[in-house]
């Protein structure tokens, strides 16, 4: 074996280490000394030899992933275009799910439960995996959701992104748990869990604006953009009891936000 395929094989081992580590105890509760010794390195410096700091080794992890969960979106994305589709908000969404899931049921995988400790660490940020450098086709997807949810206030439609993203990691996450841990009565199947957890995204994304959402965003002063003014004037709730469903004007500039899922 030569010593740059000696070096792969450490770097792979290190990252899979980190990974399971930083799945099971959190972020900030492992060190990179911790993760080299957990590896079977004799050299209790080798995670900082090979990858620097803690934040870089983060990326590696992603980019080691992320391979191969975007080119999966990616191609379903495509599909989506191909197809004319691109408004159809559920498909969307399982574009933006299915990649994440099928991670789990490959055996072994501590990756979801390493993003959610990501998010965790990050604040839940919708920014935090582009802040990193880590973007990916979750910025794509996030990109055609947003343009999905228009007819949502700006602010709602970050949120909502931001919202369902965490659904779908922790979720996931929780699923991945589960399968670990050989509790098989506690798990749906995996196409179940997929059409599932798209379905409750989907609902997320397209919950009606209610009234009390309505009412809370003009008293505390919250921007919106031209056509939700309209909202301050009395009797214009819109086309349900408790809902609103006015049609708004809107500039892009912040109009698809970002959702945090890997």
């Amino acid at each position: 074996m030569t010593p740059t395929s000696n070096r792969a094989l450490t770097r792979e081992r290190l990252l899979l280490t980190a990974e399971r580590l930083f799945a099971v105890h959190g972020i900030d509760a492992v060190s990179l000394r911790q993760i080299s010794v957990a590896a079977g390195q004799r050299n209790n410096s080798a995670a900082q030899y090979h990858f620097g700091t803690k934040e870089d080794l983060i990326r590696a992890i992603f980019a080691f992933r992320l391979a191969t969960i975007n080119r999966r979106r990616e191609e379903m994305v495509d599909v989506l275009v191909r197809e004319g589709r691109t408004g159809d908000l559920r498909a969307l969404t399982e574009a933006m799910v299915r990649p994440l899931a099928e991670q789990i049921d490959g055996g072994g995988s501590f990756y979801v439960r390493f993003l959610a400790r990501v998010h965790q660490h990050a604040g839940a940020s919708v920014y935090a995996l582009p802040a990193m450098g880590v973007e990916g086709s979750s910025t794509r997807i996030g990109r055609m959701i947003g343009g999905a949810l228009m007819h949502l206030p700006a602010l709602v439609r970050r949120s909502r992104l931001q919202l369902g993203g965490s659904l779908a990691v922790h979720a996931t996450a929780d699923r991945e748990q589960r399968v670990h841990e050989g509790m098989p009565e506690d798990v749906l199947p995996p196409l179940v869990f997929v059409a599932d957890l798209v379905d409750a995204v989907v609902g997320i994304f397209s919950a009606p604006v209610s009234e009390e959402t309505v009412a809370s965003i003009v008293s505390t002063g919250c921007v919106v953009e031209e056509g939700w003014d309209a909202l301050r004037s009395p009797g214009l709730a819109g086309s349900g009891p408790g809902t609103v469903a006015p049609t708004p004007t809107v500039s892009p500039e912040g109009s698809a936000g970002r959702f945090a899922a890997g």
